[in-house]
């Protein structure tokens, strides 16, 4: 293997992964769960919404055909009210007729009491005058001025005037009689026709007054439940900004454990560095003890040869920049690519990024890393013969090789997805 795990003996490499073990971000765990609290009661408030939202509709189609229905009953209303001036205007009418009817027949009585006296004076003149000797007990006897009238004996004494008169006179009182009960008859059918316009009036105005006080009571309601949805609302919105600012402090504390994990790991890899250079030194001080007694055994030839002896020293790292040993194994599944965007690569899911990664490879660097930096012909960004990637340092530590679906990766970043997504890889690429 090239790179960090060549170049790092085992000991380092054991410091390393020590060092990765450590990051389980208590704090992180802590802001999730306020996360998952706020996400709960906006959850919540956005189901009491959808409620208020349905009752809501409910009671405007209530406010609104209460609402209908009042304008046809004043319509009604309104119909009923000139039906009962067009009746009173018949009624009003009717009245004057019958008064004038009224007078009418009291004119021709009039006429009667007139005719009646004259009558009279003529009858006595026929009794005075001998003619009519049984007029008077006629006349008397007689229910009324009529029936006398109506006395043979006593109509063939009267002129062809008087016969004459007296028709007209029955003529005019029966006229009037008959027109007195039609227009009787015609005011008193106003007058129900009056009185069934009241009845029904009251009705429908008690219906109006109801139906009135359900669209006040539907709109008091209405505006209550229209309240409490913008209180809803404002609590959905509330608690979108507190997730927004737990994500941001969750990024945050994720940022932070990463710079703290990456010094822990910079001060292991230092340590381990040092333990190592101190056991090979005191190897190399051992081989020249046992160089200087052999010299002295054999001679100042073998001093000679023993000081010409070079210290080993540990083999430099290669840099291998061929795309296929990148690339190789045998997974056949789905290839990140900038079109794809986000694949599920043979170690979990699969995203890209493009930035500066002079920091990162200083990182590397810093832990003992001198794989050559360069970029594939495809984009990918590489650390010697290894992909490199970002992942959540807690679950994989900077250093760890991992399979990727374009070759072997080597971990040498982090960034704010690892909290939701630990198994994430991120790719480093120039797209």
């Amino acid at each position: 293997m090239k790179g960090m795990k060549r170049f790092l003996p085992a000991a380092l490499s054991a410091a390393l992964l020590v060092s990765g073990a450590f990051g389980a971000y208590p704090a992180a765990a802590s802001t999730q769960d306020e996360i998952d609290s706020a996400e709960a009661k906006k959850s919540a408030a956005e189901s009491e919404y959808n409620t208020a939202q349905d009752r809501i509709s409910e009671l405007q189609a209530k406010k609104d055909n209460a609402q209908e229905y009042l304008q046809d009953l004043n319509d009604q209303l309104t119909d009923l009210n000139q039906q009962l001036d067009q009746l009173q205007q018949e009624y009003s009418a009717t009245q004057e007729e019958y008064d004038t009817v009224n007078q009418e027949l009291a004119d021709a009585q009039e006429e009667e009491n007139v005719q009646a006296k004259n009558m009279a004076l003529r009858i006595k003149y026929i009794y005075e005058n001998g003619t009519g000797t049984g007029a008077l007990e006629t006349l008397f006897s007689s229910g009324n001025f009529s029936d006398f009238l109506n006395e043979s004996s006593n109509v063939s004494e009267l002129t062809s005037y008087d016969r004459k008169v007296l028709k007209e006179y029955s003529e005019i009182c029966e006229t009037i009689t008959e027109k007195q009960k039609e227009v009787q008859k015609e005011s008193e059918a106003i007058s129900a026709l009056q009185e069934q316009s009241i009845s029904k009036r009251e009705e429908i105005q008690d219906l109006v007054d109801s139906t009135r006080q359900d669209v006040q009571e539907y709109a008091d309601s209405l505006e209550g439940e229209q309240n409490a949805a913008a209180d809803l609302l404002a609590s959905i919105q509330e608690q979108q900004a507190n997730i927004d600012a737990l994500n941001e402090k969750a990024a945050d504390e994720v940022a932070a454990a990463d710079a703290a994990a990456a010094e822990k790991e910079r001060t292991s890899t230092q340590t381990a560095i040092a333990e190592e250079t101190q056991q090979e030194t005191a190897q190399a001080a051992s081989q020249s003890a046992a160089v200087s007694d052999s010299t002295s055994a054999s001679g100042d030839s073998g001093n000679a040869a023993a000081a010409a002896a070079p210290t080993p020293t540990p083999a430099p790292t290669q840099a291998v920049s061929s795309e296929s040993t990148a690339s190789s194994g045998s997974y056949s599944g789905a290839v990140l690519t900038a079109a794809a965007g986000r694949i599920e690569g043979p170690s979990g899911q699969e995203t890209y990024y493009n930035m500066d990664m002079s920091g990162v490879v200083s990182i590397m660097r810093s832990m003992g890393n001198t794989d050559e930096y360069w970029v594939r012909s495809d984009g990918v960004k590489m650390l010697g013969s290894y992909v490199m990637v970002a992942a959540n340092l807690s679950v994989r530590p900077r250093g760890s090789l991992i399979a990727t679906s374009l070759g072997m990766g080597i971990v040498v970043d982090t960034g704010g997805f690892a909290a939701a997504n630990p198994t994430q890889l991120d790719i480093a690429t120039n797209w």
